[in-house]
């Protein structure tokens, strides 16, 4: 059809006169509607939290969905204008119209969230008995330098715990690591626990007696795969962290970073409650953050980092030292995650940026980076071109910013792990993206605090990214999928009890291990889709604001949108990056280890409080 669409914006709401628009300066978004279509080319849209509801036309859904990010009523019927030509001159009917859905209570305030989450002192309690576990795997040298720094640069204190957890798949590297513990420890008059295959043999053994029932999800979370380098195993060291810090707050380590602080290279940045991803900066050399080290404060695991975890929001807001949240802290919230951030909300993970090597596999975050974060990065195309391939960056967030969920992984990590947590996937890559996503599915209106500092990221081997990266289809490995399909297909009626929602985390990959071939094959055809066509829409997007950037950018982003436009006619995988052999053997892989996978996470929580138990007996 060649019919020319009309924007009707004098559609009566039944609401009587409007009321008197908010100030302008106050920020509001459209709420996170279900949607009924009707006869007629109308729609009853009802807040899927409220319940308020409303019938509207269907041009002017269109619109609102353009209004899902919070601005002024100013700003949303200039967006509208620029977006929807046939609106250009409209603005007193947008602004009339948007006006009437706010007075329906369809339209979210950010300034009456910000009121009602103030910064609020922590009660008293008892100084905060951490759990240290770093993390190593066939790497003694860089295990070395980072207890260097870690000496340099942190107060060992009684209450804590500190463990190396070793899942080295040489026996000279064990011997050495071991011998490593025992020298740190005599020469800094504390106890750095060793903690081996045999420690980890014996404490799976008792667990398995005790649960014999759960034994052989028990030897996936935490016995030792086949000794193969090509298979990564951190998420298993990861799950004994957890044990191992079982009641207490655990801080998780890699062993590759320096226990160094670096500050971040701009100016501080506002408090922020956000949807939004990470930023970056971008350098030629690593003296340039050499120099962002802060002598005055050296221990990146301290204050914020490790005081906020287990806190509730308002308690880590006055822990910023914030006196005030003020509504620009909520302007990048999305819709859907605005009904769950409340003053209680509690502080469940903590994490920090990198400096040095960001740690991805992919540069494609490069591209949907807000302008902001691009001065740099576009000072010169010579510039641009060593960047997206030099892997040396400053990435993270440049003021305490509150998450619902974890965006990227981070070298250290702090998990409140006196409340129920998940396992990791103990196998391959993105075992923190899918623990992200199953600890906000435990705990939705808990929250991801990631502290504006970084750690120095220094793998042994200097890496980069390939050229042209960004313009290869994107497909998933097993865990950013699992990850994406548990997100996208939670129950309709959330269990009540973090207990409870685990063990539904456990029927959800028993599920996903009993998919037919043609329902899996179908499933990860789907989601790909679903992958490269955001992906496209967000580079469209990156393009659309950034009118004013070079031309070498524009035509970099031109070039990925039309890449990933082609890679949506092209025969779709069947299969999963990272796993062995052919697709068909792929997925037979993939069902087998959700199916163990969730004998895992059946026993994980009773896992918990028996290791709890081990841990008093040895005190």
């Amino acid at each position: 059809m060649n019919d020319t669409v009309t924007y009707n914006f004098s559609y009566s709401y039944n609401l009587g006169s409007a009321a008197q628009a908010q100030k302008e300066e106050a920020l509001i978004a459209f709420d996170d509607c279900l949607e009924f279509p009707l006869p007629g080319q109308r729609i009853l849209i009802r807040s899927k939290h409220s319940g308020r509801q409303i019938i509207v036309t269907n041009d002017v859904l269109y619109s609102l969905h353009l209004c899902r990010e919070f601005r002024t009523m100013t700003e949303h019927v200039e967006h509208l204008g620029r977006h929807i030509p046939e609106l250009e001159n409209e603005q007193e009917d947008i602004r009339q119209a948007l006006s009437s859905i706010q007075q329906a209570g369809l339209m979210l305030s950010a300034q009456n969230k910000a009121a009602g989450i103030q910064p609020a002192a922590p009660e008293p309690s008892p100084p905060q008995r951490l759990c240290f576990c770093i993390l190593s795997c066939d790497r003694t040298e860089s295990l070395s330098r980072l207890l260097e720094t870690m000496a340099a640069n942190h107060r060992f204190l009684a209450q804590n715990r500190y463990y190396v957890v070793d899942d080295s798949r040489q026996k000279e590297n064990r011997d050495r690591n071991l011998q490593l513990c025992r020298e740190f420890s005599s020469a800094h008059g504390m106890e750095l626990r060793y903690f081996g295959m045999e420690a980890q043999n014996k404490i799976l053994a008792r667990l398995k007696e005790q649960l014999p029932e759960h034994a052989e999800g028990l030897d996936f979370l935490l016995g030792r795969c086949q000794d193969n380098p090509a298979i990564p195993s951190y998420g298993r060291t990861r799950n004994w962290g957890l044990l191992l810090g079982a009641g207490r707050k655990v801080v998780l380590i890699d062993d590759d970073i320096l226990f160094q602080r670096v500050e971040p290279p701009q100016n501080r940045e506002e408090i922020a409650i956000t949807s939004k991803p990470r930023g970056a900066e971008f350098f030629r050399s690593d003296s340039e953050w050499h120099a962002l080290y802060n002598p005055q404060n050296t221990d990146p695991s301290a204050n914020l980092f490790s005081t906020a975890l287990g806190a509730t929001l308002a308690e880590a807001l006055s822990l910023c030292e914030t006196k005030a949240l003020r509504q620009q802290a909520l302007r990048n919230l999305h819709p859907t995650d605005f009904p769950h951030v409340e003053a209680d909300s509690r502080i469940l993970l903590t994490s920090c940026g990198y400096a040095g090597d960001p740690g991805t596999t992919s540069n494609t975050w490069i591209y949907q980076l807000p302008e902001r974060y691009r001065k740099r990065l576009l000072a010169s195309e010579q510039d641009y071109r060593h960047h997206i391939t030099a892997r040396n960056t400053w990435l993270g967030s440049f003021a305490p910013a509150f998450r619902r969920q974890l965006s990227l992984m981070s070298p250290m990590m702090g998990i409140d792990a006196s409340r129920l947590t998940p396992p990791f996937f103990p196998l391959y890559r993105n075992e923190d993206l899918l623990f992200g996503q199953m600890l906000h599915f435990l705990h939705p209106d808990g929250l991801f605090l990631d502290a504006p500092w970084a750690v120095p990221h220094l793998p042994a081997t200097r890496r980069q990214w390939k050229k042209d990266l960004a313009l290869t289809p994107q497909n998933y490995g097993l865990l950013d999928f699992s990850s994406d399909a548990l997100a996208l297909e939670p129950p309709s009626f959330l269990p009540h009890t973090a207990s409870e929602r685990l063990r539904a985390c456990g029927d959800f990959f028993s599920r996903l291990g009993g998919l037919s071939e043609q329902m899996l094959t179908e499933q990860i055809a789907r989601l790909t889709l679903g992958l490269r066509s955001t992906q496209a829409c967000r580079i469209d997007q990156v393009l659309e604001t950034g009118k004013d950037a070079p031309d070498f950018w524009k035509n970099d982003l031109q070039k990925i949108i039309q890449s990933n436009k082609q890679s949506l006619a092209m025969p779709l995988p069947g299969g999963f990056q990272g796993l062995p052999g052919r697709e068909d053997g792929q997925r037979a892989l993939a069902r087998a280890l959700w199916i163990r996978f969730a004998q895992g996470i059946q026993a994980w929580e009773a896992c918990m409080n028996i290791m709890q138990e081990i841990q008093m007996e040895a005190s």
